[in-house]
């Protein structure tokens, strides 16, 4: 699964069809909510999840992680 960040800035002024994306694997994202911000190479606005599927996952307390194991 990858994790896709968009440029949502209208007025971006990169030359492709649609908005500029990065998307990153699974592998390479330790935690989503320890992300560094990102940012568009064309326009220096910050960029946002395009699919948050990541706020669909369940966080499982500290403690009750020895149970999941």
């Amino acid at each position: 699964m990858e994790t896709i960040y968009t440029c949502t800035n209208l007025n971006c002024s990169y030359p492709g069809n649609t908005q500029y994306e990065i998307r990153f694997k699974s592998e390479s994202i330790m935690d989503h909510h320890n992300m560094a911000a990102t940012f568009c190479p064309f326009c220096k606005k910050e960029m946002l999840p395009a699919h948050s599927h990541l706020n669909d996952i369940p966080e499982t307390p500290i403690e009750n992680l020895s149970s999941h194991l």
